[in-house]
C-alpha cells in the first residue's frame, strides 16, 4: 500500500525545503541491486556506522563499527529476499533522514528508519538505521 496524497505532499515539501533527496536513496537501490558490492562505493574511508537488525522480538543483531566490520557485515549478508522501499525522506545540508519499509515480494515486512551524513567528497561518513517487523506503519 502506497502514501496517502497527503502526506507524500507534505514528505516532498519537506524535502523540496531542505534539499534534494536522493543519497540514502541511491544507497539502497544499489545495495537491493544484483551488485550490492557497488553500494561500497558511496561510504567514506572514515564510515562509522551502526545498524540494528531485528527479525523478530528478542532477535535483534547491532553490526557497528568502521568501514572494515561494514565490510565484513556486506560479506555475511548475502542477497535477501526482501528490498528497501523510501517513503519519505528528508535533507539538510549533509544529513539526511529516510523512513521506508523492506518489502518481500510486495509485501511489506518490517519498517526502517536510516541517517546518514556525508563528507566533503559527498560520501557517506555515519550512517545508522533501525529496522524492525514489529511494527508497520501501512501508509
Amino acid at each position: 500500500m502506497g502514501l496517502g496524497k497527503g502526506i507524500e505532499e507534505q514528505a516532498e515539501v519537506k524535502t523540496a525545503q531542505c534539499g534534494t533527496k536522493g543519497t540514502l536513496r541511491r544507497f539502497f537501490e544499489l545495495l537491493d541491486g544484483p551488485r550490492a558490492e557497488r553500494s561500497l562505493g558511496m561510504l567514506a574511508e572514515d564510515l562509522r556506522f551502526s545498524i540494528l537488525f531485528s527479525s523478530g522480538p528478542g532477535q535483534a543483531q547491532d553490526f557497528a563499527g568502521g568501514r572494515p566490520e561494514f565490510d565484513a557485515y556486506m560479506a555475511q549478508r548475502g542477497a535477501p529476499a526482501w528490498t528497501h522501499h523510501v517513503l519519505t525522506e528528508v535533507v539538510h545540508g549533509d544529513v539526511e533522514v529516510a523512513f521506508g519499509e523492506t518489502r518481500q515480494h510486495g509485501t511489506a515486512v518490517a519498517t526502517f528508519v536510516a541517517a546518514i551524513r556525508l563528507d566533503a567528497d559527498g560520501r557517506i561518513s555515519r550512517y545508522i538505521v533501525g529496522r524492525s517487523p514489529a511494527v508497520l506503519f501501512e501508509l
